[in-house]
């Protein structure tokens, strides 16, 4: 039976005690080549090429504590279809942030992007390591955009590359197409192997993985995995005891969104927590109502149908409800939201996270605690 990694699907890490059962480095070693079994960003070389770039790139994002310590946090985004990675630079006297062998790669690698010289350019597999000796595979990536921004380090600031990763339309990836790639002088078996969506971003056409929008979210999707540096953020945001005021201070400071975010009175509030519009820019000129709601449940406390029915109640003609809860929705709610065409947007635990670490308001794995301070003083 041949083997794959598939979307979803975990896969046993355990090449240093059971070879035989390992589904991970073992499947990707081929020869002399392979992605090796440590560091976040592993590369495969080619057997047959003289080539600056990799023959394809494996990238792991982990969600547990681990002996190497990771000062960056990624981001992987279900509701989307991106990735948003960091390299692997630390606070370094010796080295810049393009010295990195991980940063090295992407950086190659992007440069290929900008000439687009697409034919050349590496698949690149993202996964998540959610337990000891478990990874979980997120897809097959396409390397769309790298910056070069500023992050904490134990308190020391540093550059480090972060990147955007378009997860590619694919099920899943056939461990015999990299070999093929590894074993360059087949062109012909390679050729066949290729799967279609990658066929079709080397010549620009980029088939993003949408199915994460439409279908229904597990609980696992929805809430990072349990004593995970996500779960323990969650935890600190179910502490303040008006965590409407919280989710309005995250909102008001989203960037790359034209928006007034107004918390309501504590008391006579109409069934909402906060409300706004959303301008839209000339010539345009249009402004979208939006009415929220923050619901602060634990992460076994599921959001039931009512609780989405009650801000749908709510909403006028032309009206968008955003439900915001540090839990998860069940099934049914999101069927009815889907189904019914509901004006509504979810964000469940792992959204929350998100934003926390897009807005930089987590250091060190803790969330930043003048900010923390500053909000609890406002709702005290």
């Amino acid at each position: 039976m041949e083997n794959n990694h598939k979307i979803g699907h975990n896969y046993k890490d355990i090449l240093s005690v059971f070879r035989e059962q390992d589904q991970f480095v073992s499947w990707f070693s081929f020869k002399e080549s392979g992605i090796g079994s440590s560091g976040s960003i592993r590369a495969a070389k080619y057997l047959n090429l003289d080539s600056h770039l990799p023959c394809y790139i494996v990238l792991i994002t982990r969600n547990i504590s681990h002996r190497w310590y990771d000062p960056w946090e990624d981001m992987i985004d279900c509701s989307t279809g991106y990735i948003f990675y960091w390299g692997d630079a630390k606070f370094d006297n010796k080295k810049s942030s393009k010295e990195f062998k991980g940063n090295e790669y992407l950086q190659n690698v992007f440069d290929t992007v900008l000439e687009n010289i697409l034919n050349e350019m590496p698949p690149i597999l993202h996964f998540s390591k959610i337990k000891s000796g478990l990874v979980k595979f997120n897809g097959l990536c396409a390397l769309t955009n790298l910056e070069l921004t500023w992050f904490k380090d134990k308190g020391n600031p540093v550059k480090n590359y972060r990147c955007e990763l378009t997860i590619l339309d694919s099920e899943e990836v056939k461990l015999s197409w990299l070999h093929n790639r590894v074993n360059y002088k087949d062109q012909k078996n390679l050729n066949q192997k290729t799967p279609g969506v990658w066929r079709d971003y080397v010549k620009g056409n980029i088939r993003k993985l949408d199915v994460w929008s439409k279908r229904i979210c597990s609980k696992g999707d929805q809430l990072p995995p349990e004593k995970s540096r996500g779960d323990t953020l969650l935890k600190v945001i179910n502490k303040p005891t008006q965590f409407e005021a919280l989710v309005v201070e995250l909102f008001r400071n989203l960037p790359h969104v034209n928006h007034e975010t107004i918390r309501t009175r504590s008391t006579a509030d109409g069934g909402f927590d906060f409300y706004g519009p959303f301008p839209l820019p000339y010539p345009i000129r249009y402004e979208i109502e939006f009415l929220g709601e923050a619901k602060k449940f634990s992460r076994n406390n599921a959001v039931q149908p009512k609780y989405v029915s009650r801000l749908v109640a709510r909403l006028n003609r032309g009206q968008y409800g955003l439900f915001v809860t540090t839990s998860y929705c069940t099934r049914q709610t999101q069927k009815e939201v889907l189904e019914d065409g509901y004006p509504v947007k979810l964000f469940f635990g792992n959204d929350l996270i998100n934003i926390l670490h897009e807005l930089r308001l987590v250091d060190n794995e803790r969330i930043k605690k003048d900010w923390l301070e500053a909000v609890t003083k406002k709702i005290s």
